[in-house]
């Protein structure tokens, strides 16, 4: 774990909830659910250190957030699905240069993990 996984899981769950709520509460349409708290969080000053990496979760965040309403619909839901993706965010952050995809393969797979897990632990 790196010292800013709580920042990048914060930052994930603020991106994938808020797209979520825009959605289902607010009937807001989904790309524009997605690209509001990305254009918000991209105004949000962050250490030069982490370079673009919160702004990446936040944008990861707002794809996993993007779901179905029948799939995912309880906060809790979202938490893991936080944890999952910010453990897979942390771990390829070495494997794979730049954005191409991987952050899009981030979202999917950890909310596809979720649903398969749901799917086998509670039905």
């Amino acid at each position: 774990m790196n010292a800013f996984t709580p920042l990048i899981y914060g930052l994930f769950l603020f991106g994938s909830v808020s797209c979520y709520s825009l959605h289902a509460v607010f009937n807001v349409p989904i790309v524009l659910a997605a690209t509001l708290p990305a254009l918000i969080g991209s105004f949000i000053p962050f250490k030069k250190d982490y370079k673009h990496h919160p702004y990446a979760a936040i944008y990861t965040g707002c794809f996993a957030g993007m779901c179905s309403v029948t799939t995912v619909n309880a906060l809790w839901e979202f938490i893991f699905i936080a944890a999952i993706g910010t453990l897979l965010y942390i771990k390829s952050i070495n494997l794979f240069e730049g954005f191409g995809g991987r952050l899009g393969g981030i979202a999917f797979t950890c909310s596809a993990l979720f649903v398969l897990l749901k799917g086998m632990l509670w039905v």
